[in-house]
């Protein structure tokens, strides 16, 4: 069908993937709610439920397979956050089969198996595409990464996202990701993309492959944005190299 490519399906992932968690956390509740007072009503509510969740998963966990082969992502994130989602899927269908054909201890045990599962994959997704700050909500003062970064955060957000917002992540965001190359998240930029060379490398600007590519004259054929607009001015070029001399904080 026109207009159907592997980038707009892998982007479906993003709206699937709310559908299995709502499924889960109702099962679970509805199960709580049956375990005081079971009847026939709840088992066959839960049964539907259970279904519905089965496959909500795989079109979730297919989705997000598609996005992961045309985005760029930190490998390790990427790759525990696949395999909870692909689990997800599996357990997904194992908790409805046990529901429809095994007793209560066997089906209860799945459904644990699968909210434990789920949380699990919430939280690899979210550390992927955030960083690994945003679910450290425990993290100290002393040694929190998000506190950490907190002093320069008004740096990244004031002078060096509204400057990736427009001249990088018409190409290089959750879109398009041309080269493979994503900018719209801190993982992402330390990563690189197809080269395998990352955009960004902390507390290094001479080594920041971003960074000599806008530098580079207009006309060079590796000069970024790629577009023939004029390019970052020499300000926003200096306060790139100084944020990412600091640390690259995001």
């Amino acid at each position: 069908m026109e207009g159907i490519i592997p980038e707009r399906l892998g982007n479906l992932h993003l709206v699937f993937l709310h559908l299995p968690i709502g499924f889960v956390v109702a099962a679970v509740l509805l199960e709580c709610w049956r375990w005081r007072r079971p009847s026939t009503e709840g088992a066959w509510l839960q049964g539907r439920l259970l279904a519905a969740n089965a496959v909500a998963s795989l079109l979730a966990a297919g989705a997000g397979l598609v996005l992961a082969s045309n985005g760029s992502y930190a490998a390790d994130a990427l790759a525990l956050h696949r395999w909870t989602g692909v689990a997800c899927a599996g357990l997904a269908i194992a908790a409805w089969l046990a529901h429809v054909r095994g007793g209560p201890v066997l089906a209860r045990g799945a459904l644990g198996v699968l909210f434990a599962t789920t949380v699990a994959a919430g939280h690899f997704g979210a550390t992927l595409t955030h960083g690994a700050g945003v679910t450290a909500w425990w993290a100290d003062g002393a040694t929190g990464a998000g506190v950490a970064q907190a002093p320069a955060a008004p740096v990244f957000v004031k002078e060096i996202q509204p400057v990736l917002e427009r001249a990088c992540i018409d190409c290089h965001g959750p879109e398009k990701a041309r080269g493979r190359l994503r900018l719209d998240s801190r993982a992402a930029a330390l990563l690189g993309g197809k080269s395998g060379v990352p955009a960004v490398v902390p507390g290094k600007p001479e080594t920041s492959e971003l960074l000599r590519r806008v530098k580079l004259p207009r006309d060079h054929d590796e000069a970024m944005p790629a577009d023939e607009g004029p390019g970052l001015s020499a300000a926003e070029i200096a306060a790139l190299e100084r944020w990412i001399a600091a640390g690259a904080a995001w």
